[in-house]
Formats: C-alpha cells, sequence, structure tokens
C-alpha cells in the first residue's frame, strides 16, 4: 500500500516540475497516474490529456487514459486509446492486455 504522505508528496513534487515547465509531457503523465492512484481519476484525465496534447504520439499516456476512462465505464474511449498506445508502440503489454480484455467482455 502506497502511504498518503508519499501519494501527497509525489503530488507536490510533479506540480513543482509542471511550474517549472508547463509544457513537460511526462510529469503531466506521472502526475496523472499518481492522481489516479489517489481515486481521483478525473483529475488524472486532465494531465494524461494535457500531456497528449503537448505529444500526441506518447504511448503510454494514450495506454494511462484508457484505464481512466475504463474506470468511468466509458469503454469505446477506453478502447480507442487502447489501439492508438498500440499503434505508436506495438509491443506495449499493458495495452494488448486492456484491449483483448475489454473486446473479449463487449
Amino acid at each position: 500500500m502506497i502511504r498518503v504522505e508519499a501519494v501527497s508528496e509525489a503530488i507536490a513534487h510533479y506540480e513543482q516540475a509542471l511550474r517549472i515547465k508547463p509544457d513537460f509531457a511526462e510529469a503531466h503523465n506521472n502526475l496523472g497516474i499518481v492522481l489516479a492512484h489517489a481515486g481521483k481519476i478525473k483529475e488524472a484525465m486532465a494531465h494524461f490529456e494535457q500531456a497528449l496534447r503537448i505529444n500526441p504520439d506518447y504511448g503510454e499516456a494514450h495506454y494511462n487514459l484508457g484505464v481512466a476512462l475504463e474506470k468511468l465505464d466509458r469503454r469505446p474511449e477506453a478502447i480507442a486509446h487502447y489501439q492508438q498506445a498500440l499503434k505508436l508502440q506495438p509491443d506495449f503489454i499493458p495495452a494488448t492486455r486492456a484491449l483483448a480484455r475489454l473486446q473479449a467482455g463487449s
């Protein structure tokens, strides 16, 4: 289990990095991951989306946005982001598994 203090500290560090460099796609993606782990899915989505505005070819951000969308039961959108992640990174195993799971449940 991740300590609450560690999550708060991670959020603060990523926010600080983004104040310094607002167009840092990886920091947006990583902040989104931390927020998602904290249960703040909509806030996380905003950071995944910002990472993709900065770098539309960021496969991991597509995957993470897909995970967030899946948690909100927005399956068609999640599938589209998993597919995009795989288009960009064909060997991305987590996206392959997520897509297969969703398509099997369709």
